[in-house]
């Protein structure tokens, strides 16, 4: 009897670490979070319900046999989830989660019940990964904007950093009132990158290189007739007798 307790135990563990990973863009129209169910429904009341057991209410969606009963669901998750409508005919239990952002990532249960005994039918872990935008740029273009903004409350003693990471990692741009940030940066980016003004207040975090090229073209224009003044008077005063 003991052997065979610790057999069932084991068992249980095993497939929770093999729950199914599901993973997706934050910004992207919606995820889906399989759920395929191959037993008997049951005849009397069968209801199948979603969970997310780390939130104190935990129901992210339940479906019975009259359609869906959103009473108990999670606000966050209002108007968000939906599932197939002959789910209890098919057994494909799948939900689809709209708008997902980095807030949903957690472990979700799919289970199904005849109103008292419970089978969980699936785990799934949800990584929602960050926004991943494409910005194309012709090569020898004057500037490109790369887009971010952000709606959090940043306090004016944040660090901003812009980082690359596709080669050896790479410091492109920081921003922070409370350091000095020149020489963190990485030298192949030095002079050639930009932010917005005071982009702690308005949460416009995008970078930019084209005030810098402008800048830095005036400057030598400058250097360039400077010589050739410099140049001139020299020439004149060596003449003069």
């Amino acid at each position: 009897m003991k052997m065979f307790v610790v057999f069932v135990i084991l068992l249980h563990v095993s497939q929770h670490a093999l729950a199914l990973v599901v993973e997706v863009n934050e910004g992207e129209d919606y995820v889906l979070l399989p759920c395929q169910y191959s037993g008997i429904i049951p005849e009397t009341n069968p209801t199948v319900t979603w969970t997310r057991n780390d939130l104190d209410l935990k129901s992210v969606h339940l479906r019975g046999e009259g359609g869906d009963d959103l009473t108990g669901q999670n606000q966050r998750y209002s108007r968000r989830t939906t599932m197939r409508s002959d789910a209890l005919d098919t057994g494909d239990f799948s939900l689809t989660l709209r708008k997902p952002t980095k807030t949903d990532s957690s472990n979700y249960s799919c289970s199904i019940s005849d109103g008292g005994e419970e089978r969980r039918v699936i785990d799934i872990q949800l990584k929602v990964k960050d926004q991943q935008v494409t910005v194309k740029v012709v090569e020898g273009s004057q500037s490109a904007i790369l887009p971010c903004k952000t709606t959090a409350d940043l306090s004016q003693d944040a660090t901003v950093e812009w980082t690359r990471s596709d080669v050896d990692f790479m410091l492109v741009h920081v921003y922070s009132k409370t350091r000095n940030t020149i020489r963190e940066q990485d030298g192949f980016y030095r002079v050639r990158t930009m932010m917005n003004e005071d982009p702690l207040r308005t949460g416009d975090l995008k970078r930019s290189w084209a005030k810098v090229l402008v800048a830095l073209l005036v400057l030598l224009v400058l250097v360039v007739v400077s010589g050739g003044l410099l140049y001139h008077f020299r020439h004149f005063f060596m003449s003069e007798p």
